[in-house]
């Protein structure tokens, strides 16, 4: 998905108003909706059910009012906070307040900052302990630092008890939507639900870390006006965004499927050291939907495996002599847990990034080493008849593919996705914050969501094995290397609402993990 500035996003809406039949009032209702359902779900996650909305004066705050609203009517014990007197709302945003009060919605009128230095709200020792936080505060339009009540709200919001996460509204209250710069006080959001497309600020990285989780919902306004404004950031990247994705695969299950309908996943990995990175592999091929997964690995890690995964398979030892039958596999992981490979199974990589015929497939850890160790001694390239393979290195091992250091991965992650791509001839998706998925036409596109209490042994194996799955669904690599990040950095996300993110290990992601 392109990004859009936000003279592009003002010039769509307004010809979606008065040229395409849609109500701006049905609009805001929309996207208050929108908020309310991310609200409801990170409240559950969280296990929340006190919601406090934070509402500027604007249409930034006539959204607030209405997910207050809405989060009302579905139970939540809700309060809303104005940072003006209800008199000065106009338009819609004034329309949204009447229908709040009319709801009976508790509402606190807060009109400046020593309305807000001098409410018991603004001491921590009495204030939410556990509670979610509506940032509508400001909307795209805001420039500048922010002031008086918002800004002294934006205070507020940042110093509340970590146990109380921060939704933002469109964007971060205090973020320049247009450039990512933040001039002043700035609300550090847990997750942002912006509408319609990404803002072209949002591709700053200095904006990341107030965006938290970014996520896009439609309200309606049609993509053709929003396409005639389209942007890109200056490294191209595009989003990876649940409104373009959302029909790659679609769930529903013909009555008379049966495992074969859904693919064969092979994993092959594990050794002594790690003979439990194939099982999470395994496992989350299947919650990728995958039919029936086998599993290659040594025979230390299979009373493991037959404890954590007993819906796999072993595969036969024959599966690694050269010239075996890989006829019965849709697709194929290889590298998991693996530690340097054996002869045979070098042999089985090699024949697998060089026969056309072989199935798609994705490299990863130990695999991905000695594949650059074959291009850089035997002088390996890469089949460019058909794109089967998707690589998924970390900085480090993006390093070694590259005969670079990481310093050097880190300081331009996209040219190093990009290179990666385009000499592999293949999907490169490059790991870390802000995950990239890199085609080798160029074709860059980025994953905002994840978080640090990711950065825990297993979740690699855990999107390898995700992967894998869908492209024994049948997906095309690209396909499944957007879909499986995506899913992945979700799923993080939502385990980390749940648990935190010091206490995150990879298995927390099953529980969270939803196509």
């Amino acid at each position: 998905m392109k990004w859009i500035d936000v003279q592009g996003i003002r010039e769509a809406e307004r010809l979606a108003f008065a040229q395409r039949n849609l109500p701006s009032y049905t609009a805001m209702c929309r996207a208050g909706a929108a908020v309310a359902r991310l609200a409801e779900e990170i409240a559950a996650r969280a296990r929340i059910r006190r919601v406090l909305v934070l509402c500027g004066p604007g249409n930034n705050g006539g959204d607030g009012l209405i997910a207050a609203r809405c989060l009302r009517r579905d139970g939540f014990d809700v309060t809303a906070f104005l940072t003006c007197v209800p008199a000065h709302l106009r338009g819609d945003a004034a329309r949204a307040w009447k229908d709040l009060a009319a709801l009976g919605v508790e509402a606190r009128v807060m009109p400046s900052p020593e309305a807000w230095q001098g409410s018991p709200w603004a001491d921590p020792a009495v204030g939410p302990r556990k509670a979610l936080i509506v940032d509508a505060l400001l909307g795209i339009g805001a420039k500048g630092p922010p002031t008086g009540a918002v800004a002294a709200a934006i205070l507020w919001a940042n110093g509340t008890n970590p146990a109380c996460p921060v939704l933002s509204v469109d964007v971060p209250s205090g973020l320049d939507a247009d450039t990512g710069a933040a001039p002043g006080a700035v609300i550090r959001a847990d997750a942002t639900l912006t509408f319609s497309r990404p803002k072209l600020g949002f591709a700053n990285p200095a904006a990341r870390p107030c965006l938290g989780h970014l996520t896009v919902a439609e309200i309606g306004i049609p993509n053709d006006l929003l396409d005639a404004h389209a942007a890109l950031p200056p490294d191209g990247a595009e989003l990876i965004a649940a409104p373009e994705i959302r029909n790659i695969l679609r769930p529903e299950r013909a009555p008379d499927s049966h495992k074969r309908s859904y693919g064969h996943a092979l994993i092959v990995g594990g050794c002594e050291c790690y003979p439990h990175a194939p099982i999470l592999s395994a496992l989350a091929a299947y919650r990728g939907g995958c039919g029936l997964v086998s599993l290659a690995t040594p025979p230390c890690a299979r009373p493991a495996a037959g404890l954590r995964v007993p819906e796999a398979v072993f595969a036969p030892e024959a599966i690694l002599v050269p010239g075996a039958d890989l006829g019965d596999y849709d697709a194929i992981a290889i590298g998991p847990g693996m530690g340097p490979p054996d002869a045979a199974r070098l042999a089985l990589l090699r024949r697998l990034v060089s026969d056309a015929q072989a199935p798609r497939t994705v490299v990863d850890a130990d695999a991905l080493t000695a594949l650059a160790a074959l291009r850089r001694e035997d002088g390996w390239a890469p089949d460019g008849s058909a794109l089967r393979l998707i690589l998924t290195p970390h900085p480090g091992e993006a390093a070694r593919l590259l005969g670079v250091t990481p310093k050097d991965v880190q300081s331009d992650r996209p040219a190093a996705a990009r290179a990666i791509a385009a000499n592999y001839h293949a999907i490169a998706v490059l790991k870390g914050h802000n995950t990239l998925v890199a085609e080798p036409g160029g074709r860059l596109r980025l994953c905002m969501g994840g978080n640090p209490g990711m950065a825990t042994a297993g979740t690699g194996d855990l999107l390898t094995g995700l992967i894998a799955g869908l492209l024994a669904r049948g997906l095309g690599t690209e396909d499944a290397a957007v879909l499986g990040v995506y899913h992945h950095a979700l799923a993080g996300d939502a385990a980390a609402f749940a648990r935190g993110e010091e206490s995150l290990i990879a298995s927390d992601l099953f529980d969270t993990l939803r196509l």
